[in-house]
C-alpha cells in the first residue's frame, strides 16, 4: 500500500510534467465577409471582431412548448398541423422571414407533395421545436415516416427536391 508522501510525491511529478506540455498550433479557419478563410491570415480587426463572437445557445426551456405551429403565409406551401394519427411521410421544414433561401425551399417542398409543417425559428415554438430536431440553420427540412422516425433531412432547395428519392432508395 502507498503512503500520502509517495501519492503527493506522484501528483507533482505529474503536475510539473502537465506545465511543460507544448501541443501544436491549430489552424482555424472561421467565415468572414462570406467566405471561409484561415483566422491567421485576418487583418488585426477582423481577428479583434472573432475574439469578441459569442457562440448561440438557444433556450432550452423552450422545449415544454413544441407543438407544430401553423402560421399564414402568401406562398402555396400548405401548411399542415401533425394529426390525431398520422398514416403517411410528412415534412417538417424549418424556416425564417429574413432568410434569403427559404422561398425557393418552401416551393421545392411544396412540390413533394407531402403534408407539409411549416416553422418559423423566429417564434419561441418554432425555435423550441428547432432545438428539440437540432435544426442548426433555415431552411432545413426534414422527412419523416408515418411513424415519426427521419428518413432524411436536406438543406437547400436543390436536395428538398431529392430528399424523397433519396430517402426510398435507402
Amino acid at each position: 500500500m502507498r503512503d500520502l508522501e509517495v501519492i503527493e510525491n506522484e501528483l507533482e511529478a505529474a503536475r510539473e510534467a502537465l506545465s511543460n506540455v507544448k501541443g501544436t498550433p491549430a489552424e482555424v479557419y472561421s467565415r468572414i465577409v462570406g467566405y471561409y478563410r484561415s483566422v491567421r491570415n485576418w487583418n488585426k480587426g477582423k481577428r479583434e471582431e472573432y475574439g469578441q463572437r459569442v457562440m448561440f445557445q438557444p433556450d432550452t426551456s423552450l422545449l415544454a412548448s413544441c407543438a407544430p405551429v401553423e402560421f399564414s403565409t402568401s406562398d402555396t406551401v400548405s401548411n399542415t398541423v401533425a394529426e390525431e394519427v398520422i398514416t403517411e411521410e410528412r415534412l417538417l421544414l424549418f424556416v425564417r422571414p429574413a432568410c434569403p433561401a427559404c422561398p425557393s425551399a418552401k416551393a421545392a417542398a411544396s412540390r413533394l407533395g407531402l403534408p407539409m409543417e411549416l416553422y418559423d425559428a423566429d417564434t419561441d415554438e418554432g425555435l423550441a421545436e428547432a432545438v428539440r430536431r437540432q435544426v442548426l440553420s433555415t431552411p432545413t427540412a426534414i422527412l419523416l415516416s408515418a411513424n415519426g422516425e427521419e428518413l432524411g433531412r436536406a438543406r437547400d432547395a436543390k436536395t428538398i427536391e431529392k430528399l424523397l428519392e433519396a430517402a426510398i432508395a435507402v
